[in-house]
């Protein structure tokens, strides 16, 4: 079975980002994730429509300073 979820280290893996960068966009609640305890993990799922969100509000940002 696969896991639903993702530690902060496989989610800096995954984005391509230092685990410095998760804590800080999970600090100022900027990326989808959830606590268990002190434990912070991300959905795959939720990564992925988050990173095309993202993508998608570059490529916006860029196309109105054209």
């Amino acid at each position: 079975m696969d896991k639903q979820t993702i530690s902060v280290k496989e989610a800096a893996v995954y984005m391509g980002i230092s685990k410095d960068l998760v804590y800080q966009l999970v600090r100022e609640r900027k990326v989808p994730h959830l606590r268990l305890s002190r434990r912070i993990l991300f959905r795959k799922e939720a990564l992925n429509q988050w990173l095309t969100t993202q993508e998608a509000l570059s490529v916006q940002q860029i196309n109105n300073n054209d």
